[in-house]
């Protein structure tokens, strides 16, 4: 027998809802195409079912990926940024270099 849990439940049930409003969102194109009416916005209860499948999906994701676990860092070793600080690939291009060494001080008025 499979288990499923409340997590896996709702994300289901999310992205079930989320086809579903793809699906109603596909038709009422189609509708409007045959209506020959312009496209302004989608109807509030298509949209109202997009937020809803949209949280409820999150929520099951959420729930489902379990508790946030904090990153520890050894006490001793070698940082994770020196490892990838290679000095001899680092360079300074400014535009000092293309500026003239015998520039005039500004004078004031």
């Amino acid at each position: 027998m499979v288990r499923v849990s409340t997590g896996g439940l709702l994300t289901l049930a999310g992205l079930a809802g989320l086809i579903h409003t793809t699906v109603a969102v596909i038709q009422y194109r189609k509708l409007l195409k045959l209506s020959q009416e312009e496209f302004e916005a989608l109807p509030a209860t298509i949209l109202l079912e997009l937020c809803i499948s949209t949280i409820v999906a999150l929520l099951g994701a959420y729930i489902l990926a379990g508790p946030i676990k904090v990153i520890v860092m050894p006490a001793k070793g070698r940082n994770m940024d020196i490892g990838s600080l290679r000095t001899d690939f680092v360079s300074f291009n400014m535009r000092s270099r293309a500026m003239p060494l015998d520039i005039p001080p500004l004078q004031p008025h």
